[in-house]
């Protein structure tokens, strides 16, 4: 059930960083005209988006690390830690 619940938050990140995107395009039209807007603008929905992919990627690790130590839970009750998967 936690995957169902982590790929949720990855889609939800993607939706994000689309919906970052379509708003940075009306934007773009009144930005344009002035060097220092359109760079406000560009770098904040670049912000916007690395912000969303660093939160994925600790995410990830963050469950990663949970599944590690959710197995080897399940591996030392079974007593079979250290030994090798098949």
């Amino acid at each position: 059930m936690s995957n169902d619940a982590h790929s949720l938050k990855g889609h939800g990140y993607l939706v994000s960083i689309v919906s970052v995107l379509l708003l940075a395009v009306p934007a773009f039209k009144g930005a344009k005209d002035s060097p220092v807007m359109l760079a406000c603008l560009m770098a904040g929905a670049l912000f916007s988006i690395a912000g969303m992919a660093f939160r994925w990627v600790a995410d990830r690790k963050t469950q990663h690390r949970i599944d590690r130590a959710q197995q080897g839970e399940r591996d030392h009750r079974r007593g079979t830690a250290g030994a090798p998967a098949h």
